[in-house]
């Protein structure tokens, strides 16, 4: 555990810009703290600081190594806490809420891989617009979301950016761009985009489509995903998502493109950097794996 200590303090003294305060934080001496910060640069054979008299500055080693050093204690905090609970026969949760869309392959695959590697954590999954998810989140009654970048990236947040998503559009499998394997954002501007959302956030997920996506369209709105596929096939619009999931009878999946490319999102991870979150790396880090 001596790393660990010596990570907790460099941690400390970058965040305080002070060798007195980190061992007052730490509950060590000024001298204490210094020695084990030298010691540390002696294991990794690295300059962590540059000392100018009694001030520093970070060398890029030592930014790089505190970014890192914050990420490994987290998670080592959250292990032992996580061993310290099952050894007690207690229980942990987390509570990741999904954009409408978002593919059900990837999703599927890493649930049943943190339910392996995490029995006693208790896992639950639930769908939603981006504003039903963000509410949740931003509240606490979500502990992570999986959500495209709706708003500017918040440094109150982790973003963890997780892939830029190929967006695809399901229609009536004899509509012209089924017929012709792919469908255009200009193509379809006098067909109806389905949107699954409640009549709260119909004003903003409209804008959003318009906005962020560039749709030209006029919008259907759906309470669930069942009555959009429904929508879909009886020739009502067309609905977006993701590309694994399997065309129901009667439609067809093709790419929306934007021109010559295809339209993506970019897919992040996101939950309150107050948060405790190493199982939220820890899920992260599986869909990752997935992705690659």
């Amino acid at each position: 555990m001596q790393m660990y200590r010596q990570m907790r303090y460099f941690i400390s003294v970058v965040e305080t810009n002070s060798f007195f305060e980190a061992g007052e934080a730490c509950h060590i001496s000024q001298s204490a703290i210094s020695q084990q910060i030298r010691a540390l640069e002696n294991e990794l054979q690295v300059q962590l600081l540059e000392r100018h008299g009694r001030r520093f500055t970070v060398t890029p080693a030592g930014k790089y190594f505190y970014e890192q050093a914050k990420r490994q204690t987290a998670a080592l905090d959250g292990l032992i806490r996580e061993v310290r609970r099952i050894g007690k026969g207690e229980y942990q949760r987390l509570r990741v809420g999904v954009l409408n869309g978002f593919s059900s392959r990837i999703m599927q695959q890493a649930i049943r891989e943190f339910a392996e590697n995490h029995p006693h954590v208790r896992l639950s999954l639930v769908t939603g617009t981006h504003e039903e998810l963000f509410h949740p989140v931003n509240e606490g009654s979500l502990d992570m979301v999986i959500n495209d970048q709706w708003r500017a990236l918040s440094d109150q947040y982790i973003n963890e950016e997780l892939t830029d998503q190929p967006m695809y559009v399901l229609l009536r499998q004899d509509h012209p761009c089924a017929l012709s394997g792919s469908a255009t954002v200009e193509g379809l501007q006098d067909d109806l985009c389905i949107l699954v959302c409640a009549p709260a956030q119909r004003e903003t997920e409209a804008a959003h489509g318009r906005d962020v996506l560039g749709l030209q369209s006029s919008f259907l709105f759906a309470d669930n995903v069942e009555a959009a596929l429904m929508n879909a096939a009886a020739g009502m619009g067309f609905w977006l998502c993701d590309g694994d999931r399997t065309p129901p009878a009667g439609t067809a999946l093709v790419p929306l493109m934007r021109g010559e490319r295809q339209l993506t999102r970019r897919m992040f991870a996101f939950w309150p950097e107050s948060s405790d979150s190493s199982l939220q790396w820890e899920f992260t880090a599986i869909l990752h794996r997935i992705i690659k």
